[in-house]
């Protein structure tokens, strides 16, 4: 809500009732989409109770500026339409926000910009819409820490030198601090992106207040375990393959030194495709 409060434009902010703004489940993105864009979307009322839109806030998560986010924010847009229709609900309005924090400037573009030469005729036969973005790069880390959300603050100024390893770890514990404010669960969220971005040396966690430094740790010792389980359990699995393969091809060598076989005999006898005996026949003539 305090993203929305700070950084929609006046006109949007004055018409909507923030006391009803409800996070969605689920997602609007189709399958194409996923893979290009994240998305979290609200349902907002309007002051005077004159219906209802969706504002879905987009995070950019490039680190270098994308021509084509246009197409993608068009799709997202429809795809959010489509949906719904096949809910059966009534089509009530999409406000698009792109959150972008990457270093390189990146200038707001709409669609039609991206044909160049383009005569304004032809534009008639363009979808046309516009989307609210924020480059939290043209905001300075102290017009940041004003922000009434300290949540909020710490997110944003770590998503804005999320490139800069030595600046994260530099300031990584007033980011703790100021995140600590915050929702637990998206506490912890935050404790793992920090630390995914720089060290979080003894030294930082020390000079935490006890509280934050317990929570942080809390956090940081049930990820690091569960990202050694699976590490584990990658490597089990890796040899348990690895181990199945070498078996195989073992058989495939016996079968090819009876010389007794057809290629198509042997695949068929060791369960697996014919390219794969060709391939071990092939390293055994190189050997030879």
């Amino acid at each position: 809500m305090e993203y929305f409060k700070n950084y929609l434009p006046d006109f949007v902010k004055e018409r909507l009732d923030f006391s009803q703004l409800t996070q969605l489940p689920g997602t609007y993105l189709s399958d194409e989409l996923k893979k290009t864009l994240s998305d979290i979307i609200y349902s907002c009322g309007l002051k005077g109770g004159k219906g209802s839109i969706k504002v879905s806030l987009l995070i950019e998560h490039k680190s270098h500026p994308d021509k084509y986010t246009p197409v993608q924010i068009g799709g997202y847009i429809f795809s959010a339409l489509q949906k719904q229709i096949q809910n059966k609900e009534l089509l009530s309005l999409v406000i698009p926000v792109l959150l972008y924090h990457g270093k390189v400037r990146w200038q707001y573009r709409t669609l039609a910009k991206l044909f160049e030469g383009l005569d304004k005729e032809w534009e008639q036969f363009l979808p046309s819409f516009e989307y609210i973005y924020n480059d939290l790069g043209r905001l300075s880390d102290t017009e940041i820490e004003a922000l009434n959300n300290k949540f909020l603050a710490a997110s944003f100024l770590a998503l804005k030198h999320s490139q800069e390893k030595g600046c994260i770890e530099r300031n990584a514990a007033g980011l703790l601090v100021l995140a600590s404010e915050g929702p637990k669960g998206l506490t912890k969220g935050f404790i793992i992106y920090l630390y995914s971005r720089g060290k979080l040396e003894e030294k930082i966690l020390n000079s935490l207040p006890d509280p934050i430094k317990k929570d942080v740790m809390n956090t940081l010792d049930i990820y690091i375990e569960k990202g050694r389980k699976e590490g584990i359990e990658k490597g089990i699995e890796k040899g348990r393959i690895e181990g199945i393969e070498k078996g195989k091809e073992q058989i495939v060598r016996n079968l090819i030194n009876t010389r007794k076989f057809t290629m198509s005999e042997i695949a068929n006898f060791a369960g697996v495709p014919e390219a794969f005996v060709k391939k071990v026949q092939s390293s055994m003539n190189k050997k030879n």
